[in-house]
């Protein structure tokens, strides 16, 4: 990711309307996840780390990846002043180049970012029965937003043909944002 981005999400993330706008978890999260005795979560693009927060008051142990400083600061501050700071771990990573441990994560979630190039690297990175929980925008967006770059929208069935190895649970589009949830198979009894 080049300075310009990181200078762009930066500044986004220092206006309070932005702020104010991104205080409550994705609803397809909040849908989908329940309450666990321990687990380790993955929140790839985290911003200011809404989802992240909430996945530790859920019982995970979470760590949200993101390119801004200025987001990540905020969410560390939002998880000391929640008492969540023991809980979450916010690391700065360049997404373009960043890839997930394989077999480490129960839950990963990616709300509002598309890098096609880590599809492959979250399915790995997923232990078996590992839960994917995927949304963000598609194609239709360009008919609200003409000037939204193509790359960084979704194709029709993009996801659910990108994750066919893991079992598809959820998979719908809802205007302009599709999402998916999808399990990582236990490997077969030999």
């Amino acid at each position: 990711m080049s300075k310009a981005d990181r200078e762009r999400w930066d500044e986004r993330y220092e206006d309070e309307k932005w702020k104010a706008m991104m205080k409550q978890p994705y609803p397809l999260v909040q849908a989908t996840v329940r309450p666990v005795e321990q687990g380790l979560a993955l929140d790839v693009a985290c911003g200011l780390g809404q989802n992240t927060l909430w996945l530790a008051r859920q019982g995970y142990h979470a760590i949200g990846i993101d390119v801004s400083r200025v987001a990540l600061e905020h969410a560390q501050a939002t998880a000391r002043q929640a008492g969540l700071d023991d809980r979450v771990l916010f690391a700065q990573a360049d997404l373009d180049r960043y890839r997930p441990p394989a077999g480490m994560f129960d839950l990963i979630i990616v709300i509002r970012y598309l890098n096609r190039d880590l599809f492959p690297s979250l399915i790995d990175a997923l232990k078996p029965g590992g839960l994917l929980i995927y949304a963000t925008l598609n194609w239709l967006r360009a008919e609200t937003h003409p000037d939204a770059p193509r790359e960084y929208l979704l194709n029709p069935g993009e996801l659910s043909t990108a994750f066919a190895a893991l079992e598809i649970l959820h998979d719908e589009q809802i205007g302009d944002h599709s999402e998916l949830v999808a399990r990582k198979p236990f490997a077969p009894c030999e």
